[in-house]
């Protein structure tokens, strides 16, 4: 239950900034130029996943504050830090389309997008550390599978790219 209130906290922290900067670049940046440096971002971010460099930080959720606190706080602590979205390692870039495409086109969803994936990464992280197949990571074949998953995540990105640039040229 802290997870995920955790990762509502989170989402409601980060859907903040998000929809004041987004409405603030709504009232300088005519709507061509918003929709433009969005289809950039996805070449970027299609092409950094394709190339296996996903822009992330290097951190992970403290593993220390599982001897230091009771499980309820704990749980809250960490969907904070997970539902921040910024603050651990990333597999894909998709998160960071999927908030520039909040800034940048629609800053009223602020709060539905990013409570939403917030809550989304909170519950698969806490889905997948209940299967086996978490106890019994092996780094070799956990790094083939990252890198399918970011060149599928490039393609997509790349794909949404061209789709939103011809929409944006059509009548």
């Amino acid at each position: 239950m802290g997870l995920a209130v955790g990762g509502l906290v989170a989402g409601l922290v980060l859907a903040i900034p998000a929809y004041l900067v987004g409405s603030a670049v709504g009232q300088l940046v005519p709507e061509e130029g918003r929709v433009a440096a969005l289809v950039a971002l996805a070449v970027l971010f299609g092409t950094l996943d394709l190339l296996d460099r996903t822009p992330h930080i290097w951190r992970q959720v403290p593993q220390r504050l599982v001897r230091t606190l009771p499980a309820g706080t704990l749980g809250t602590v960490w969907g904070i830090d997970l539902g921040l979205l910024f603050t651990t390692q990333k597999t894909t870039s998709l998160i960071w389309l999927a908030t520039a495409g909040v800034v940048f086109v629609a800053p009223g969803s602020a709060p539905l997008v990013l409570v939403g994936m917030a809550l989304t990464v909170t519950l698969l992280v806490t889905l997948w550390s209940l299967t086996r197949k978490a106890a019994e990571i092996e780094e070799r074949s956990d790094r083939v599978w990252v890198t399918r998953v970011r060149r599928v995540s490039g393609a997509a990105m790349l794909l949404l790219a061209v789709v939103l640039a011809v929409a944006a040229v059509s009548p």
